[in-house]
């Protein structure tokens, strides 16, 4: 599972458009640009784990806080809450917080060990004040408007060039010169362009309220999607 969710996530289209990019820019900028993007690519790793441990740190010292206060109430307060409930919840929560690998280790845990996850959305409203943590929500729209205008403008183009070819699929001829322009006919009346829409229209009525979900245990998504990657 931890090799199929690591190919899911460098294979893909900037993967595969790598020896394009190499050819183009040439191996001495391409190298130190990718060694580059790869120390930040680390540093920031690092950045999120650090961030992340001192959350665990916070979260655990608020319960810890919050259980010697329990225990000085009383214990008839909670009375009439059976313990069956409580079982449920605290069970429920754990499976939804607790690390897909857990590392048993002996002796007392660090305050900072990570245990559990802790989104980047909460990370900031813990750390952050008000401008901070609009500043970050700010920075995640723009980073994944961009990340879904890319897919949007790919899946619709793709769709479009493979369906509205007469003779086959020319997007992946590199011996077919033949250009298509937005005004020719793709099916009687409709045009390419109006394909690309309707295209678009479909891809973002389908996979539109999937963002309106709370997906978290995505072992078998993230199976699926490897093998259709690899079909």
């Amino acid at each position: 599972v931890g090799l199929v969710y690591m190919f899911n996530l460098i294979v893909g289209t900037g993967a595969l458009t790598m020896p394009k990019a190499f050819a183009t820019a040439g191996w001495l900028v391409s190298l130190v640009l990718l060694m580059f993007l790869g120390f930040m690519s680390y540093m920031t790793t690092t950045f999120v784990v650090e961030a992340m441990a001192a959350a665990n740190a916070q979260l655990r010292w608020k319960r810890m806080e919050k259980r010697k206060e329990d225990d000085e109430e009383d214990e008839d307060s909670s009375s009439g809450v059976s313990d069956s409930d409580v079982l449920l919840q605290d069970g429920y929560e754990r499976a939804e917080t607790r690390p897909i690998l857990s590392v048993q280790r002996r002796g007392s845990p660090n305050i900072f060990e990570i245990t559990e996850r802790v989104e980047m959305g909460q990370m900031a409203s813990m750390f952050f004040n008000k401008v901070g943590v609009n500043l970050f929500y700010f920075c995640i729209i723009i980073y994944l408007y961009g990340d879904l205008a890319i897919y949007a403008a790919a899946v619709p183009v793709s769709l479009m060039q493979v369906t509205c070819s007469a003779t086959g699929n020319h997007s992946c001829s590199v011996g077919d010169g033949t250009k298509y322009n937005d005004t020719d006919k793709c099916w009687g009346p409709i045009r390419r362009i109006d394909a690309y829409r309707l295209y678009l229209a479909a891809f973002t009525l389908l996979l539109g309220p999937f963002t309106f979900f709370n997906v978290q245990k995505t072992k078998y998504l993230q199976i699926m999607t490897s093998l259709m990657r690899w079909i």
